[in-house]
């Protein structure tokens, strides 16, 4: 693997890759050197020489037959082996990396019994972004996503859109995420910094779907998440238009989707240009473009206008008030 590994899973998947390497660079020096002895004893010696004509043999047909299987059957052998040893799809007795039924309670049932876990994180992904949603409902990252280190984590993943795929190198085995399903990952990994991508195209935006994992000592963890549930209910600063301008080119999906002229904000998919957005009448063409209305719009797009294709980004109540200074400003 280019990448290091830094769970269990990647160090099987590394050991399992240095052994199709190892038979591969045999195999080639095999061949290769059969190619050149062929070449030397069999080469013309004058010009009026014909070699021997050999119609069938069967013991050089049977072992170059045989041969192949064999490494095939060999390294099929490895693979499953391996897979059996995986730890991202639960256990080896009870194997479940999709449901496709997201309320399936007898899977669900399955799914908590293959391996006990010290936390579960849902995972929604949206054309560009993986969102997480921790235990209780109140704190999710758009960003990177915080675990506690050597804790044994799951996510529970599904998407609102397109199909995406979970891979991070560094933790293993790649996951698609189908819309409809659950798909399910277990991993515990030391403390550091991840980070992998969406690994099948989902849009024009696929190459900024990065994954972002940031795995802190216990102490640290319990900390940030404190912080974060104590932000939710916490007082609401007055919007700062620098904040908001922040947060729209660097921590969240906004500038993939959005045009703003003399900025990296070079979307197209959304239908209208917010360069002069304060000056509009209407907010998506549906309410009038006053503050409360747009604090409305950021906090749930889709309960203004059902159908959108803005997702409802989890914003914080603060992000919000940020994003409002700052798009107001957009005259």
């Amino acid at each position: 693997m280019l990448v290091p590994p830094a769970s269990y899973d990647a160090r099987l998947i590394n050991d399992l890759f240095g052994i199709v390497y190892v038979l591969s660079f045999i195999i080639f020096i095999l061949v290769e050197g059969l190619i050149v002895f062929s070449v030397i004893k069999f080469r013309r010696r004058r010009a009026d020489e014909t070699p021997n004509q050999v119609h069938g043999n069967t013991a050089a047909e049977i072992g170059w037959t045989v041969a192949p299987a064999l490494v095939v059957g060999v390294v099929f052998g490895f693979a499953v082996d391996t897979l059996g040893r995986m730890t991202a799809r639960g256990s080896p007795t009870m194997p479940l990396a999709h449901v496709h039924n997201i309320n399936d309670k007898e899977a669900l049932r399955r799914i908590e019994e293959a391996k006990q876990v010290d936390l579960v994180i849902e995972v929604v992904g949206r054309q560009w972004v993986w969102q997480y949603k921790y235990p209780g409902g109140n704190v999710t990252a758009n960003e990177t996503l915080i675990v506690p280190a050597n804790k044994t984590i799951r996510l529970d993943m599904t998407t609102a859109d397109v199909i995406h795929a979970w891979w991070m190198p560094a933790f293993g085995p790649m996951l698609y995420v189908n819309p409809g399903e659950v798909s399910y990952v277990w991993f515990n990994v030391p403390p550091g910094e991840y980070i992998g991508q969406c690994n099948v195209f989902c849009g024009v935006a696929h190459a900024q779907m990065i994954s972002k994992v940031r795995a802190l000592p216990e102490d640290e963890y319990n900390r940030w998440f404190q912080e974060q549930t104590a932000g939710v209910s916490g007082r609401v600063a007055v919007g700062d238009p620098q904040r908001g301008k922040d947060i729209f080119m660097n921590q969240n999906i906004c500038w993939s989707c959005h045009t703003i002229d003399g900025t990296k904000a070079q979307g197209n998919v959304a239908p209208r240009s917010l360069t002069r957005f304060a000056t509009y009448d209407t907010i998506a063409e549906v309410v009038p473009n006053t503050a409360e209305n747009l604090r409305d719009w950021l906090h749930d797009p889709q309960a203004i206008k059902p159908g959108t294709a803005m997702p409802n980004l989890n914003l914080k109540p603060q992000e919000i008030e940020d994003l409002v200074a700052y798009l107001q400003t957009l005259r």
